[in-house]
């Protein structure tokens, strides 16, 4: 059997080179927006919240857009932080603190972790956790 080589080295190497660019290009607009990953405010005097993201799961993507619904009206009493899994930084907070990726850690405003919150399905139970863990129930 014999097999004729299409293309040049020169053009293998463009083809390559653009499909890693494209690849990262992708790669960057999937990277959470808007979110703060200074995981240093926790124990600063704010309350916090900080997701363990993992850019692969679509679990975690979701729960990064349950996040994005209300955080606008949480934004003058609580942090959202997002602390991601792919990142040298995100990857020693989420071992320092045996998180699972996708959970939810909610610091006080002392830096004491309150509470871990899994398998948030929607808008209306986030809300309810962080009105009991921050505001005793008492919501917005």
């Amino acid at each position: 059997m014999h097999f004729t080589q299409i293309g040049s080295t020169a053009r293998t190497l463009l083809i390559t080179l653009l499909a890693i660019g494209v690849f990262m290009a992708i790669a960057v607009t999937m990277l959470p927006k808007g979110f703060n990953h200074d995981t240093s405010i926790i124990g600063q005097g704010s309350n916090v919240v900080v997701l363990a993201h993992d850019k692969n799961s679509i679990y975690s993507l979701n729960l990064m857009e349950i996040l994005n619904q209300v955080r606008s009206d949480y934004a003058t009493r609580v942090e959202f932080l997002v602390v991601d899994s792919g990142t040298n930084e995100g990857q020693a907070f989420i071992q320092k603190e045996q998180a699972t990726l996708g959970e939810l850690l909610l610091f006080g405003k002392d830096g004491i972790r309150r509470e871990v919150l899994i398998n948030i399905e929607g808008e209306e139970i986030l809300r309810a956790a962080l009105d009991d863990v921050f505001f005793d129930g008492k919501g917005l």
